[in-house]
């Protein structure tokens, strides 16, 4: 395990979520998802780099599930879509861990999972606390 990674893919998520408070971006109800549906897209162009248009053609098709996924957490009312993303957020963290399981894409770091499975897990824990907490109340995204 890449410890190094793990703590730069938890300083750059915590980054971003911070940023995203101090700017009001987290109030826009956009946010999150297309921020989600672009992580699949570091995988396609790890392939592309690497060459292997198989890799490439297996990483477009569960990319398209998470881009499914955050298309449908927007388009539901605020909790629930919230809680649907957090969960997306964190299948993708667990997609970087077992990536290899499936297939290799030799265009990706061997750092990746611990880094990206760390900036996914925390932002879908971040987002399944602010989820859970405005459920009683009604959430100001616009």
């Amino acid at each position: 395990m890449n410890y190094y990674a793990l703590l730069a893919g938890i300083a750059i998520a915590v980054f971003v979520v911070a940023r995203f408070k101090k700017t009001k971006l987290e109030k826009r109800k956009w946010v999150y998802p297309v921020l989600l549906a672009t992580f699949p897209i570091y995988y396609w162009i790890f392939a592309v780099y690497a060459s292997d248009y198989s890799a490439l053609m297996s990483e477009v098709g569960i990319g398209l599930a998470f881009f499914f996924l955050a298309y449908i957490a927007y388009r539901l009312n605020s909790v629930t879509g919230l809680i649907l993303l957090a969960t997306g957020y964190i299948l993708h963290g667990g997609y970087d861990v077992i990536h290899n399981s499936f297939f290799i894409n030799p265009g990706t770091p061997v750092w990746w999972p611990e880094f990206c499975g760390a900036v996914d897990v925390f932002i879908g824990v971040y987002l399944l606390y602010f989820g859970v907490s405005v459920k009683g109340r009604a959430p100001k995204i616009a």
